[in-house]
């Protein structure tokens, strides 16, 4: 899994500044984050030359190569990890950007399926039918309906398969429990699109080389605004706003979940492994409480 443990920014040797975007006057020397697993130093060194080597594109008349950018894992505080028999992680849960616990995995496959609000069009229509006495599956029914037939499908071409699917606010959640999978492998991408996966949700497993489950609601659906303090924390006062902001933060979301089981689609074999995961997943989400999603 591509989740460092230690974060810092290095500067460049070379004489490149940032830009005020208003005025276009030089400001602080060019840097970059850099990343390791071993320590601040390492990843301040990695940072530095990551800024070296946008520097030297810049002052070549180039525009950064995006690879730069495109290879970063995310910031995130690291809140708890399960580490392997031979002391590599299999499991780690984060802390986001904006404030949620995400379960992060290398080998459980979590799946991220969206499905858009109905159009206003697709809400008129099922008004008109109602009318008419035809009683027609609400629009948002239907489009998961739609969605788990292929949940459905894949199950009955295979017995061994096991998939439980969950309902999220914005749409479904499955977790496929008979097997392992990897990340970044062909058969596994195309795993997910064919369940109808968000694209971005597909390269974003395979940037991080894990697969990731939201644990715990979005701020901004139960009323508060998100976490605004970019990881790691810049000094102390700003670690204790942090600790202040998930205070409130888990107060509002006590009465909450974050997705509901629908089923278990299905061969229900799994190994500890993926038992431990499917337990720790439906507790922190609340999935069997009946509670509103946020």
């Amino acid at each position: 899994m591509n989740i460092p443990a230690y974060w810092a920014k290095g500067t460049t040797r070379h004489d490149v500044h940032t830009r005020n975007i208003l005025t276009g006057k030089p400001m602080a020397p060019l840097s970059c984050w850099g990343w390791s697993d071993t320590s601040v130093a390492d990843a301040k060194e990695k940072g530095r030359r990551r800024a070296d080597a946008v520097a030297e594109m810049i002052l070549k008349g180039n525009r950064p190569d995006t690879y730069l950018y495109g290879d970063r894992p995310m910031r995130e505080e690291i809140l708890d990890t399960w580490p392997s028999e031979d002391g590599s992680l299999w499991a780690a849960v984060t802390l986001n950007a904006y404030g949620c616990r995400v379960l992060n995995t290398a080998r459980a496959m979590f799946i991220d399926v969206d499905l858009p609000e109905p159009s206003l069009w697709d809400r008129l229509k099922h008004r008109a039918s109602a009318v008419f006495g035809n009683n027609p599956m609400p629009p948002r029914e239907l489009k998961e309906t739609e969605a788990l037939s292929k949940v459905e499908t894949m199950v009955r071409a295979d017995s061994n398969f096991g998939i439980r699917a969950y309902r999220t606010r914005g749409g479904l959640r499955y977790l496929v429990t008979h097997t392992h999978a990897a990340p970044t492998a062909k058969l596994t991408c195309d795993m997910m699109e064919v369940l109808g996966a968000d694209p971005l949700y597909i390269r974003l497993c395979k940037a991080q080389k894990c697969f990731r489950a939201r644990l715990t609601p979005k701020p901004w659906r139960c009323g508060l605004r998100a976490l605004h303090v970019p990881f790691p924390w810049p000094d102390q006062g700003a670690e204790q706003e942090v600790r202040h902001w998930l205070s409130a933060y888990g107060d509002k979301t006590r009465e909450l979940a974050t997705c509901t089981l629908i089923r278990h689609f299905g061969s229900d074999a799994m190994d500890d492994e993926m038992s431990r995961i499917v337990s720790f997943h439906d507790e922190a989400t609340r999935a069997q409480s009946g509670l509103e999603l946020a």
